[in-house]
């Protein structure tokens, strides 16, 4: 049976949500064009804002061998933590890096995502941490991206 884009990125939301349970981890693209809006998105139970999005962005493939090619998914992954200043050990910089590690170590300890199908991912590699104003908000932004090797 072949492996669906909906068990890869169920098993993406499964690794971010291990560590962090209480983080809003959607499976999908939930960012509108009114930035206003995607702190709400992520708002926890305990009234802070975490959350991750995962998306399917881009699908090369390439022949293995006559008749059988070899597929990969990549996936961004994008993590959203509210800014809170502070000072040295009290800030939310700080929270999100190692939020940030650990989610990294979560795909880094599940190289096949513990999906039959699935015969490898490459490292996830945050191409970009940064901060975005959305309006009477500022959240700590993670862009990473995640290729995934289809067994064949």
């Amino acid at each position: 049976m072949a492996v669906t884009d909906a068990q890869v990125r169920a098993a993406a939301k499964a690794i971010i949500a291990t560590p962090y349970p209480t983080a809003m981890v959607y499976g999908w693209n939930v960012l509108s064009h009114k930035l206003d809006e995607w702190p709400g998105l992520f708002r926890t139970t305990d009234d802070k804002t975490h959350g991750w999005i995962i998306k399917r962005a881009g699908g090369p493939s390439e022949w293995k061998r006559l008749n059988c090619d070899r597929r990969f998914w990549i996936y961004d992954i994008w993590g959203f933590y509210g800014f809170r200043s502070g000072k040295e050990g009290d800030n939310s910089d700080e929270e999100f890096a190692v939020i940030a590690d650990a989610v990294y170590d979560g795909f880094k300890a599940k190289p096949t995502l513990d999906v039959a199908e699935v015969e490898e991912h490459e490292l996830l590699q945050f191409d970009l941490i940064s901060t975005i104003d959305c309006g009477e908000e500022t959240l700590h932004w993670l862009k990473g991206s995640l290729k995934v090797r289809l067994c064949c």
